[in-house]
């Protein structure tokens, strides 16, 4: 094979990092593609024939698979539509960030999970009340320390709540509804605070927010937040609250001087470019892909990104029986889709292997039909293998962060951006709903700080993995059902995508990291990645 071009050499290379074939294994898959291509022998790498080529090798390697299935096969169902369709650009943040054609492909960036995916695999169905008050009274525990710790209050003015006393207190606890049953009726007055065992022996006290101070650093409340309030019992009956505290935020990550020269390196004068698709991709009524299939040909064709992101739901378990109505009353032959698994490898792994992205990544969402061991918030992660995705695929868990270079990215399939419904004190129309659910999960430290859900199964003793404790992420990566946004919120980028089945999904610009624009903190530098980011919302007509 000549490969004096470097992007001829370059696409070779990554075919055999890809299949983990060695030179000769690859020249030797050549010699066969052009053999049963029916090409001429003499003829010459191109890197369109190097993209047929990796088809080749996936589908050969699919073959040995099947044959080597004792159960039963598995027919790949014909890809539907091939075209691109037109996609236009609904809405930009950040603008002022030229977008760019892709000139280095394969770059070498590294991506990195700050997850324990074993922790995940926990057993559902085994809720223990105590085992949820354990998590309850150290979370209100943790959040009683930073406050002492950041120089907030001392703990010499913390009180109890419920007691009577004439005497101003800050006290810290959880935010909850007067009733158990109490949701789409929670208004001011309908609010308690629990407190911790430490500080309160857990009782609840309810509270009056008449008097609290309209130029309070937080006026918004839901059921579940840890909160730190300034107020007064002098009855015994009620917390009159004067004063709600913010909690502290979190640190961004710092690098080194080498570091960023590496990232930048890796980068050299292109953009970063991530695709975030966002399930559902099928319609209500059949495993019809049709618009999945063009935005990945739009990817391929126009964008070459260098990461697709991908979260669920991926099979939507709520369509399920009309998904099983339609394979029943089809002329075609279904007798080999015996499970859900099938039913993904038949219809979307053909689709999603010819995604032509350097590295992708997938995230599940309960509604997925079942590729996991359980589908309980917080989610494990697929199984790759068994999903047949080639080495090139990543599988994370529901919610997760990971770096990819110098960028610390959150992701979390939960929809909070619908089912967090705070209570304002005041009446503020400068006030936007979605910068304050934003903030609450910035302050709270977690994708998910609802104290139960309606539209989700949760585990509450496990919340803590929906946890981000140690560094504020770049960028929050929010799939939801309310319109496609992206916005900038106490540095931190938000970017709801939009769904598949909407025709909506984002692609995310990073410039190469530039050491003269970044911000220095004591001989490392912050990344400050919403400043070099441009979000461009897509709509697929």
């Amino acid at each position: 094979m000549d490969l004096s071009n470097p992007e001829i050499a370059e696409k070779c290379n990554y075919l055999s990092q890809l299949f983990n074939l060695t030179n000769d294994d690859l020249f030797v898959h050549w010699e066969a593609f052009k053999y049963q291509s029916h090409e001429n022998p003499n003829t010459k790498p191109t890197i369109d024939l190097l993209e047929k080529l990796q088809q080749y090798i996936q589908d050969s390697l699919n073959k040995q698979k099947s044959k080597s299935n004792d159960i039963h096969t598995i027919k790949k169902r014909k890809l539907q539509n091939s075209s691109n369709g037109n996609v236009k650009i609904v809405k930009t943040f950040n603008d002022s960030i030229n977008s760019k054609e892709t000139t280095i492909l394969n770059k070498n960036f590294k991506i990195i999970g700050d997850f324990t995916p074993q922790k995940y695999n926990y057993k559902t169905m085994n809720l223990k009340l105590l085992e949820i008050a354990d998590y309850i009274d150290d979370r209100i525990t943790s959040f009683q320390n930073l406050f002492i710790n950041s120089n907030l209050i001392t703990s010499d003015q913390l009180g109890n709540p419920s007691l009577q006393s004439q005497s101003e207190i800050y006290t810290i606890g959880r935010i909850v509804p007067d009733s158990p049953d109490a949701t789409s009726n929670l208004n001011i007055h309908s609010l308690y605070l629990e407190t911790s065992r430490s500080l309160g022996f857990g009782y609840r006290v309810p509270l009056d927010f008449s008097k609290l101070n309209s130029n309070s650093n937080s006026n918004s409340f839901f059921p579940g937040q840890i909160v730190c309030l300034k107020g007064i019992n002098p009855t015994g009956n009620q917390f009159n609250v004067l004063e709600s505290l913010t909690p502290p935020y979190l640190g961004s990550t710092s690098f080194t001087e080498s570091e960023i020269t590496q990232f930048s390196d890796s980068i050299g004068d292109d953009n970063l470019k991530i695709a975030i698709l966002s399930g559902p991709y099928h319609s209500r009524n059949s495993l019809d892909f049709t618009n999945l299939e063009k935005m990945i040909n739009h990817l391929n064709n126009n964008v070459k990104p260098d990461l697709v992101l991908l979260t669920g739901p991926f099979i939507d378990s709520s369509s399920l029986p009309q998904i099983i109505q339609s394979l029943l009353s089809s002329s075609e032959d279904n007798s080999d889709l015996r499970t859900i698994d099938d039913l993904f490898s038949a219809y979307l792994q053909p689709i999603l292997s010819t995604i032509n992205a350097n590295k992708k990544i997938i995230i599940p969402h309960s509604n997925d039909a079942s590729f996991s061991p359980h589908t309980s918030y917080p989610q494990p992660r697929f199984e790759r293998r068994a999903l047949n995705l080639d080495k090139s695929f990543k599988c994370f868990p529901n919610p997760s962060i990971f770096s990819v270079n110098e960028l610390t990215i959150g992701v979390s399939t939960a929809d909070i951006l619908r089912d967090l419904k705070d209570i304002t004190t005041t009446n503020d129309s400068t006030s936007s709903r979605i910068d304050r659910i934003v903030n609450h999960l910035l302050t709270q430290r977690s994708f998910y700080p609802l104290q139960n859900s309606q539209s989700i199964q949760i585990d509450p003793s496990f919340l803590g993995l929906a946890e981000f404790d140690t560094v504020l992420p770049d960028l929050l990566i929010l799939p939801s059902v309310i319109t496609p946004f992206a916005k900038c919120v106490k540095n931190v980028l938000i970017i709801n995508p939009g769904s598949v089945i909407h025709n909506s999904f984002a692609l995310l610009q990073v410039k190469s990291p530039d050491i003269s624009d970044m911000t220095p903190v004591q001989n490392t530098w912050l990344a400050s990645a919403w400043k070099r980011s441009r979000v461009d919302l897509l709509t697929l007509d």
